[in-house]
C-alpha cells in the first residue's frame, strides 16, 4: 500500500514536470514563429525610409533617441556626425535587393541627394536588415546602383 502511494506521488510529479516542459516548448515555438515573420517588400522599404530619416540622412530632423551608428563614424560628437549626414540621401528609396550583406535579408538602396561627382551619381547608400526587419543599419560603403534587383 505504501509503495503504491509513493509510486502514485512520483507519477504525479513526473506528469507535472512533463506538462511544464511541454508548455515551455510550446511557448518557445510560438515565440520563435512570431519573430520569424518575413516583412513584405513594402514594409522593408517603409522601415528603411523611416530609419534613414530618424538617423539624420535626409532633410528631416533626426530622432536623437533612436540613432544608429555606422561601423565607422568619422565624427566624435553626435551633432557633428548628424551635420555630416544631413540631407545626403533622398527620402524615398531607389531600389531593393532581397538579400542581406551576409545572411538572408533586405537591402534597401538610396541615392545621394546632391551627388558632386559622376561616381556619386552611380552609387548610393544601402540600409540592410534581416527578413524580419531587425539588425537594421546603414552600410558604410557605397552601393553601386546598377546592382539593385528592383528599381522603385
Amino acid at each position: 500500500m505504501l509503495l503504491g502511494r509513493i509510486t502514485l506521488k512520483l507519477m504525479k510529479r513526473i506528469n507535472l514536470k512533463l506538462l511544464a516542459v511541454r508548455a515551455l516548448l510550446l511557448l518557445l515555438l510560438v515565440g520563435s514563429h512570431a519573430q520569424a515573420k518575413t516583412l513584405s517588400e513594402a514594409e522593408a522599404i517603409r522601415l528603411a525610409e523611416q530609419f534613414i530619416a530618424q538617423n539624420g540622412y535626409t532633410d528631416l530632423s533626426p530622432d536623437k533617441s533612436k540613432l544608429a551608428y555606422e561601423s565607422i563614424e568619422w565624427e566624435s560628437n553626435v551633432d557633428e556626425m548628424l551635420n555630416e549626414r544631413r540631407d545626403t540621401l533622398e527620402r524615398k528609396a531607389y531600389g531593393l535587393v532581397r538579400e542581406g550583406k551576409s545572411a538572408p535579408g533586405w537591402t534597401v538602396v538610396f541615392r545621394y541627394k546632391h551627388p558632386a561627382t559622376r561616381q556619386m551619381r552611380r552609387n548610393g547608400r544601402a540600409v540592410t536588415m534581416n527578413l524580419g526587419g531587425g539588425k537594421m543599419r546603414v552600410e558604410h560603403v557605397d552601393f553601386i546602383l546598377r546592382y539593385v534587383d528592383k528599381k522603385l
